[in-house]
């Protein structure tokens, strides 16, 4: 499939991309920044999201838009936030359907629910429909977009399916990240994350599950995040949630997964554990840089 990839350059499309994508499908990476390693068999394009002519002329021929582009957290100013994250998806929604394109997948974010800041949990695992109630820039401007790619579903047809990624992590390559946790500091995320490939594979997924025409879906493992059992998370740091497991085990997810099994026929396969842990107690991958 024809793609287009707002982003590339960031730490998730610079891993998906080696990580299946671009072997796969006929991908444009588009960023500002330049890409820290090129694929033969990818297009570059420089350009902002911001700028209309740019993301156009990379748009053109796409069959699918994977947007990725944004500043990720609250990185002040948070005027500018806003107007990349917020601004910078309606651009891509406008021109996705000015050229035709039939499947816009937008990157949304954990971060949305407000956990670690101004929100807790209330019942364990989530799922899509428990509260989602951010008050920080990113976060509601993540609400945003997700209700503006619903607008564009209603009013132009335009199929879009929105990802609210966890903490996202590459086993295959070196990747900068203090993961597994061992602490509350994954709280954010709750505790979990996605590796890359499965994440391609989610999109993929996606791309040809052609009977859902607009939805959110979480983007998380297949286990915990965290170092220890699953029970013990539960009572330092979630001890008001209630449980909704079937079998609460060490190693279950804080995170369910059932709706993109269900409607995308999905199953997240890659785990931290089957990698084991250097002696700093970090996933134990290759050296070479990201």
């Amino acid at each position: 499939m024809r793609i287009l990839l707002t982003g590339s350059s960031g730490r998730v499309g610079r891993n998906l991309l080696p990580d299946g994508l671009a072997a796969r499908h006929q991908v444009t990476a588009f960023d500002w920044a330049p890409p820290p390693t090129r694929l033969d068999n990818v297009r570059y394009v420089a350009g902002s999201i911001l700028d209309r002519k740019d993301l156009s002329d990379a748009m053109q021929g796409a069959e699918a838009v994977i947007h990725l582009a944004a500043i990720p957290y609250d990185i002040p100013p948070l005027h500018q936030v806003f107007n990349i994250n917020v601004q910078g998806t309606y651009h891509a929604l406008e021109l996705a359907v000015e050229h035709g394109v039939r499947h816009f997948l937008h990157a949304s974010s954990l971060m949305a629910y407000g956990f670690g800041r101004n929100a807790e949990a209330q019942y364990l695992p989530i799922d899509e429909d428990h509260p989602a109630a951010s008050h920080d820039t990113y976060g509601v401007g993540k609400l945003l977009t997700e209700s503006l790619c619903q607008a564009f579903t209603d009013k132009f047809g335009l199929r879009t399916l929105c990802f609210r990624l966890t903490h996202f992590t590459a086993f295959l390559r070196h990747y900068g990240d203090q993961f597994p946790y061992d602490d509350d500091s994954g709280i954010q995320g709750l505790h979990e994350y996605i590796e890359s490939r499965d994440l391609v594979e989610l999109l993929e997924a996606a791309l040809a599950s052609e009977k859902v025409l607009h939805d959110v879906f979480l983007a998380s493992g297949p286990d915990s995040g965290h170092v220890l059992p699953t029970p013990e998370v539960i009572r330092k740091y979630h001890p008001k949630a209630e449980l909704r497991y079937r079998n609460l085990e060490p190693e279950s997810p804080f995170i369910s997964m059932e709706k993109s099994r269900r409607l995308l026929g999905f199953t997240p396969s890659r785990s931290w554990r089957e990698y084991g842990l250097t002696e700093e107690g970090l996933v134990n991958r290759p050296s070479s840089s990201e």
